[in-house]
C-alpha cells in the first residue's frame, strides 16, 4: 500500500502505518516534511519507518508518483480534517488503485464504495479492507474516467453554458432603472 501527500498530523500518515501494521500489509510513504512538523515526523512517524515493511521514499516527481500509485494494492488516506478535495485520490484511481480512506469533507463524495475504494470511520475498519480488498483497476479506472477526467468536465461545462445561452432572460425590474 502507499500513503501519498504531505507527512502532517491532518493528512495522518500515522494512521497509515498503523493501518499497514494491523492489516500485515507493507507500506511506502511519499511525501514532504515540513519544518513545521519535522517534530511529528521524528516522533511519530519515522521511528516506524525500517526501510522494509514501513519505507519512506521522500518526495516523488510525476513519473515515479505514477509508478508508487499503479504499483500499490490501495492508496491509505486517512484525513484528519475536512479536505477540501483530496487530488492524490483522483490520481490513484487514474492507476486503477483504490483508496482506503477516513471520512472528512470530499472524501465521500470522490470514492464510491466498492468501485474506488472504501471509506470507513475507523484504522481498524480500514485494515480489514485492506486485508479483504479486491477490487479491479479497471473498475477503478473506469469510475475516475466517468467521474473526474478532463473529458468529463468539459462535457459538463458545455452542458452547463448550452443550458445558460439558450435561456429567455429578462431583465428584473431593479436592473431596467439600472441602466435607465
Amino acid at each position: 500500500m502507499c500513503f501519498l501527500g504531505r507527512i502532517a498530523p491532518p493528512k495522518g500518515t500515522h494512521l497509515a502505518v498503523e493501518i499497514a501494521k494491523k492489516s500485515g500489509i507493507p507500506l511506502k510513504i511519499a511525501g514532504d516534511i515540513q519544518p513545521i512538523y519535522k517534530n511529528y515526523w521524528e516522533t511519530q512517524v519515522q521511528p516506524q519507518v525500517d526501510g522494509k515493511f514501513i519505507e519512506y521514499v521522500g518526495e516523488l516527481g510525476m513519473e515515479d508518483k505514477n509508478a508508487l500509485l499503479g504499483n500499490s494494492m490501495a492508496l491509505l488516506f486517512p484525513i484528519q480534517w475536512d479536505e477540501p478535495f483530496g487530488l492524490v485520490m483522483i490520481e490513484a484511481m487514474s492507476c486503477g488503485t483504490p483508496v482506503l480512506a477516513l471520512p472528512g469533507g470530499s472524501v465521500e463524495e470522490i470514492v464510491k464504495e466498492g468501485i474506488g475504494g472504501y471509506v470507513r470511520q475507523s484504522v481498524d475498519e480500514l485494515a480489514k479492507c485492506a486485508k479483504e480488498l479486491k477490487i479491479p483497476a479497471k473498475e477503478t479506472r473506469r469510475y475516475m474516467e466517468e467521474n473526474f477526467s478532463v473529458q468529463r468536465m468539459v462535457k459538463d461545462y458545455l452542458e452547463l453554458y448550452s443550458q445558460l445561452a439558450s435561456r429567455d432572460i429578462q431583465p428584473s425590474g431593479e436592473e431596467e432603472s439600472m441602466v435607465a
